[in-house]
């Protein structure tokens, strides 16, 4: 797997991730960004599709940010401060870790309790800015969606603009999108569906259940 060029003079973090610290990166590369950050733990967690190295995971999350915000302005705050949150997770907590799109109850001395705060301050001020109740919850949909399409590659046939991508319809609706264009091919079904193997028969002569 291609690893983080960033890291290759970084110790590791409680054994997880390598931090970005200052000093700590490959001259040719620069120090690593969020999206680097959080493409790593990933990858490390098994959550990359097939194809999608880290490097290429990081610059689709830069891409599906920068049009995520301009899509949905009113909740940049929210990108800004769930991101942050991610960010921290990746470094000082497992796979399996409970902080991540909702926000968790942590207690003061959690290693990200600011950033858990500040991720709930930004989803108070889009409810209270779209007085709708529903806005952050809204907002950490389509970033979790953004994330979708990060970690995907994009197989499809050439594209200019997101218009030049025919729509994906997937069984389970929750992962169908409008047409998008990513680094000059579209995303396709089998890109971004989650299909379930079907279920193997019994054999014959199986005990009865």
């Amino acid at each position: 797997m291609n690893m983080l060029k960033t890291i290759t003079r970084c110790a590791p973090f409680f054994g997880l991730v390598a931090v970005a610290l200052s000093g700590c990166w490959d001259e040719s590369a620069g120090p690593a960004g969020p999206e680097d950050i959080l493409c790593e733990k990933m990858a490390e967690c098994g959550e990359l599709s097939e194809g999608v190295t880290t490097d290429r995971c990081a610059a689709n999350a830069r891409l599906v940010h920068d049009q995520a915000g301009k899509e949905l302005k009113v909740c940049e705050p929210v990108f800004k401060q769930l991101q942050d949150l991610m960010v921290c997770a990746a470094q000082q907590a497992g796979c399996e870790s409970a902080v991540g799109l909702v926000a968790a109850a942590l207690p003061a001395e959690h290693p990200c309790f600011d950033e858990n705060e500040s991720y709930k301050q930004a989803l108070q001020e889009v409810v209270a800015k779209s007085r709708d109740p529903e806005a952050g919850v809204l907002c950490a949909f389509h970033y979790d969606r953004a994330i979708g399409l990060a970690t995907t590659p994009a197989s499809g046939q050439d594209c200019t603009t997101s218009a030049d991508c025919p729509d994906v319809e997937c069984p389970d609706p929750a992962h169908g999108r409008r047409g998008y264009c990513q680094f000059g091919k579209c995303k396709t079904a089998i890109d971004l569906c989650e299909v379930s193997a079907p279920a193997e028969p019994a054999g014959e002569g199986s005990p009865p259940m």
